[in-house]
């Protein structure tokens, strides 16, 4: 699995690869420095167009990739870490920006969602060479379980929630320039209509990159997925390479959504920005107007966003290519997307109304290593993003009325009296998770296999077909291998997925890795305990 978006950075030009004081030297406020927070959806675009043209004109550009919820929370709440905010696409951007404080926001490049699958998949659905595939017919093949489908949680990643309101549309009865209403997002055509649609997905990764990652990785469980465009042609690219079988896309006529990929200038309060404009200001011209920036956008598969909708003119059909079922003019609008209210109403609605139940058991690592590295902290602060329910909220990531919620401490065994479980989204309940975990103190050795076996004990009774069952498991150690093979065939004939997360140097990937590969989980290797578990949360 890719690195968990929450906190990658990457530095463009001379960078220190975090956020520099005060935006830099020089005057004006670092007149040759931007910092820039962006979805992880534009690292290509980084690395291969704004690195160099920061070099090349000695400026400074440090670039921190934060996913969709992260970019939103900071620029709502005041955040001056950064100064231009790039989002994957508008629907995050107003939930941020409900303040109105970014200026010059414009889109740098246009991609829309598509249903891709592998080609003999669609092939076999029959949406393989149709240059016109209504959402109808997508709908028909996913509730009919025809095939069987990934995408992003919407409340986590940009291209889940296009997919989502795209579909909120489509069963509104909204044409492309009408945006959805209140009025209808409390109808119960669109009501049960999404949530058929919901409960119809196989699997809701958190970020677009791992969904990517993953499906190509496993591509048994993932037959077909709503992603972007330009991320198709970029793992296409990678898989004719290796001599593999491509993806093929179709564009859901009735209900097209499009990532816009704004970039918007934070201003400084005091007025001591005007560097920092500058280099916002050319940068943006840079990417909109440079006809050599314009070419690089369109060999990574990137529209533009001053061209005429989606068409393009003399394509590159190495890039754009009718094989993959791409085509070079889309005769579509894309849908418009409704005011912030009812976005917001409509991601609650997700994580409350739409999507399965869910049992999750977290089976946490409680041994004495975890308290000399500060992980168990991590783990305290971890548990107040995911479990209160008022910064859950803030998250996106409240409990819905039927989940059930087990959390686990082990060290040498299971221990401190857990697991708990909460019923529901009882607020007390969830926070009396919280209460536990800080008054736990960490002590002994590592077995993780016992937790697992006692989370495969619990979920791997008979359950109803509309809930899912996952596991979130996290160590900072190597672990005592008894229970090992108990624990993992368990699971794994269960069907239950393991979300694994190592912290820290001296966690062993590779049993981690075997965790997750066994159960059809995934591996997640990072030192940001909230980020990680927040990651493993949006999951569901």
């Amino acid at each position: 699995m890719a690195v968990v978006v929450a906190t990658m950075v990457m530095a463009a030009g001379c960078t220190s690869g975090k956020p520099t004081e005060g935006g830099g030297g020089g005057e004006g406020g670092g007149s040759t420095s931007l910092r820039i927070v962006a979805g992880s959806e534009q690292e290509t675009v980084v690395n291969t167009i704004v690195k160099p043209w920061c070099a090349s004109k000695g400026y400074t550009c440090d670039v921190t990739l934060k996913g969709s919820v992260d970019q939103a929370r900071l620029l709502a709440a005041g955040s001056r870490d950064y100064d231009a905010y790039w989002f994957a696409s508008s629907v995050f951007s107003q939930l941020g920006d409900k303040a109105n404080v970014l200026r010059d926001v414009k889109p740098m490049f246009l991609t829309p969602v598509v249903f891709a699958g592998w080609r003999s998949e669609m092939r076999r659905l029959g949406f393989a060479g149709r240059p016109d595939v209504a959402i109808a017919d997508i709908l028909r093949a996913v509730e009919s379980g025809q095939t069987n489908v990934w995408v992003t949680n919407p409340t986590q990643s940009n291209s889940g929630a296009t997919v989502l309101f795209g579909f909120l549309n489509y069963f509104a009865g909204n044409g492309p320039g009408r945006p959805l209403t209140q009025e209808q997002l409390d109808s119960p055509a669109v009501e049960q209509g999404v949530t058929r649609f919901i409960n119809a997905m196989d699997q809701t990764p958190p970020s677009t990159g791992t969904l990517m990652t993953e499906c190509v990785a496993r591509p048994d469980a993932c037959r077909t997925m709503f992603t972007y465009e330009d991320l198709v042609i970029e793992k296409n690219q990678e898989l004719v390479r290796a001599g593999k079988e491509p993806l093929v896309v179709a564009y859901p006529r009735g209900s097209l959504a499009i990532s816009d990929a704004p970039l918007g200038f934070l201003p400084d309060p005091d007025n001591a920005d005007a560097g920092r404009r500058k280099v916002f200001t050319e940068l943006q011209d840079h990417l909109l107007k440079d006809a050599g920036a314009q070419a690089q956008l369109l060999r990574l598969g990137r529209r533009p966003a001053s061209g005429v909708g989606l068409t393009l003119d003399n394509p590159d059909l190495s890039v754009f290519n009718p094989e993959w079922g791409i085509q070079a003019t889309v005769n579509e609008q894309g849908i418009q997307y409704p005011a912030t209210p009812v976005i917001e109403a409509a991601l609650d609605r997700y994580q409350t109304r739409y999507r399965r139940p869910v049992n999750t058991f977290y089976c946490l690592d409680g041994s004495g290593s975890m308290s000399s590295n500060d992980g168990w902290d991590g783990v305290k602060a971890a548990a107040h993003q995911v479990f209160d329910q008022d910064q859950a909220a803030l998250n996106f990531l409240l409990t819905h009325p039927q989940d059930v919620t087990t959390v686990g401490i082990f060290n040498s065994g299971v221990t401190a009296g857990s697991p708990w479980t909460v019923q529901g989204n009882d607020g007390a309940g969830l926070h009396g998770l919280t209460e536990k975990i800080n008054s736990y103190e960490p002590t002994g050795g590592t077995n993780m296999y016992t937790c697992l076996r006692r989370a495969m004990e619990e979920l791997g009774r008979s359950q109803s077909n509309d809930r899912r069952r996952l596991v979130v498991l996290m160590t900072d150690g190597q672990s005592d291998t008894r229970h090992r093979e108990s624990a993992l065939s368990g699971l794994k004939a269960s069907g239950v997925p393991v979300i694994a997360i190592a912290f820290g140097r001296d966690a062993d990937p590779g049993q981690l890795k075997e965790v997750a590969s066994a159960t059809g989980g995934a591996f997640v290797q990072q030192d940001d305990l909230v980020a990680a578990l927040r990651q493993a949360a949006g999951y569901k």
